[in-house]
């Protein structure tokens, strides 16, 4: 009952277009499968008025009437083969669409706990998910309506046979429920294998750097084939189960179909049936059974697709831990006044990193964050980007709750540069557009010039069209932060957050890139968060944070009033 809850749901978040369109496939399904349903019953007239009688005229009626139904029938398949290639292209592009806009909406706790190889795995899922709704479904929904019109038939043709035949059904889907039971959690451990799998290889690629370096490889195959040799085994068990169901099916099929034959030529012998109808009545009677052992073999697939179908609605059904109120407020443009009111912050419930933490941050200004590693200086921008909210207290931006505030305003007025640049597999100049549209060449130039990359853009052959590899493998780790800040940089984000953004580049250029960007961030916002204190020393104001923070408190000043007044601020900069 659950999967079919769960096809219910799925059904209910398709659009009204696509549900019209599988309701017509199922019509030229049902259309292209006339001549199937009718044969049976041409073969009866044939028999019982053409053949016994050896009426030519009828024989001509006949035929041509079975080659139009033949010929519509195959107009209807062909229709049939357009529309359902026509409509699972659009339906995968638009499951595809909402999944990936629902898995972007969910909150980084989640990308967190699930890793990146399962939730590809998840994508790579959809493809059974457009081929259920566009194929199997439209073919369950036929069988469904053909079982009860070749009954209907079945019935008018011969009513004792076709009793006989129910009778006998049932064993079809008694087998069927008994292998489902079997096959379900064989399913669901395969999926989880799977995701292992995906999971285990997205992760050797990604680190291939440090597998070489440190001589992994042996290490990393074994692992890969231990994994890859526990999924065989689930198939193979799988597999056995369907050969099993195979044959019980098989054997229950060729057991009531011989039943049934004996029973139709004792009523032939009894004179109670022509040969024209029991010819007529088994060849529907091996249709019904067909249609009932098909319908008993996909409880099989049911099985395997239950698994997927519950993973896809574990993402399509999952609120957004941090998403919009409704009486969120849109911000054209921040100011930067950032007060944090008796914030307690930890990523975990018994391991907090603020406890009843108040300060504030006034606009337009050059300020800067230093403490030790650990303190939680990334951790006050996860919670102005409001990438986590706080577990109590308050944080405010220009006066407004920033809970009050719409995330797509909130992100588009912040930019931010981090330790770890994280790039992507396009060109330099792609990854410092990153979206962005009608950029013109001299903001390009500002924000290349800023980050000190003209000289060594000049160098490359290409210039702003090098590919840069997948991770920016082919940059050193101080040309991926320059890359990584001029992105931040040409957005002229109202809030320009460095966290550790210049860390790899040496002290020359960190003076450079600091003073150019100061001149041009004149009237805007800036925080810096670093260890070096020549990168906060000469920040409008700076903000301590110790080990310890839970307390509430942190210091704050100038670098002269911090020299003065906190012994950890001196420790920390060995002055």
């Amino acid at each position: 009952m659950g999967y079919f809850s769960n096809l219910k749901s799925f059904y209910r978040q398709l659009p009204f277009y696509y549900t019209r369109q599988l309701l017509i496939l199922v019509i030229l399904k049902m259309a292209s499968s006339s001549f199937l349903i009718v044969s049976p019953f041409l073969s009866k007239l044939y028999v019982d008025d053409a053949f016994i009688n050896k009426d030519l005229h009828n024989f001509l009626r006949i035929s041509i009437w079975g080659a139009v139904i033949f010929i519509l029938s195959a107009l209807f398949l062909a229709l049939e083969d357009i529309a359902k290639n026509r409509t699972k292209t659009k339906l995968k592009l638009n499951v595809a669409d909402r999944f990936i806009r629902k898995l972007f909406a969910l909150e980084l706790d989640f990308f967190y706990a699930k890793s990146t190889g399962e939730n590809a795995y998840r994508l790579a899922d959809i493809d059974l998910q457009t081929d259920f709704l566009a194929e199997h479904a439209p073919r369950f929904f036929v069988d469904l309506l053909k079982l009860i019109v070749i009954l209907g038939i079945s019935l008018w043709v011969n009513v004792p046979m076709t009793v006989f035949l129910l009778v006998l059904s049932p064993l079809f889907l008694l087998n069927s429920f008994f292998i489902q039971k079997k096959l379900s959690p064989l399913y669901r451990e395969i999926w989880r294998c799977g995701v292992r799998i995906s999971q285990k290889t997205h992760e050797a690629f990604s680190r291939i750097l440090i597998i070489k370096a440190l001589g992994l490889e042996t290490f990393q195959r074994h692992a890969y084939l231990k994994s890859l040799i526990a999924n065989l085994r689930l198939g193979i068990s799988s597999f056995r189960w369907s050969v099993i169901n195979t044959l019980s099916s098989s054997f229950l099929a060729k057991l009531i179909y011989g039943l049934v034959t004996l029973f139709g030529g004792w009523l032939i012998i009894q004179g109670g049936l022509t040969i024209g109808s029991y010819a007529a009545a088994m060849l529907y009677l091996i249709q019904l059974g067909s249609l009932l052992e098909s319908l008993s073999h996909r409880f099989e697939y049911i099985a395997r697709e239950s698994v997927v179908l519950e993973k896809f609605l574990e993402i399509m059904d999952r609120e957004p831990g941090i998403q919009d109120l409704p009486e969120a407020k849109s911000l054209s443009r921040l100011q930067g006044d950032i007060r944090f009111k008796n914030v307690t912050f930890g990523y975990q419930q018994k391991e907090l990193i603020f406890k009843g933490l108040s300060f504030n941050i006034p606009p337009f200004a050059w300020v800067a964050v230093a403490g030790p590693s650990g303190c939680g200086k990334s951790t006050l921008v996860s919670l102005i980007l409001r990438l986590y909210e706080p577990r109590q207290g308050e944080l405010f931006l220009d006066g407004v709750d920033l809970k009050k505030v719409r995330l797509q305003d909130l992100r588009k007025n912040i930019a931010i540069a981090t330790q770890q640049p994280l790039l992507f597999d396009i060109s330099i100049q792609e990854n410092i557009k990153s979206g962005l549209k009608h950029l013109t060449p001299r903001q390009m130039q500002e924000a290349i010039s800023i980050s000190c990359l003209e000289d060594w853009i000049k160098e490359l052959p290409r210039g702003l069209e090098t590919l840069i590899g997948e991770d920016a493998c082919l940059l050193s780790h101080g040309i991926r932060q320059r890359v990584a800040l001029a992105r931040a940089i040409i957005r002229k984000p109202a809030l320009l957050i460095l966290d550790e953004a210049i860390s790899s580049v040496d002290a020359l250029t960190q003076e450079r890139i600091l003073r150019v960007l100061r001149q041009s961030r004149e009237g805007l916002s800036t925080i810096i968060i670093s260890h070096q204190l020549s990168s906060v020393q000469d920040a409008d104001r700076i903000y301590f944070l110790s080990g310890g923070n839970q307390n509430g408190r942190m210091e704050e000043g100038s670098h002269a009033e911090l020299m003065l007044q906190s012994p950890g601020y001196r420790e920390f900069f060995k002055l």
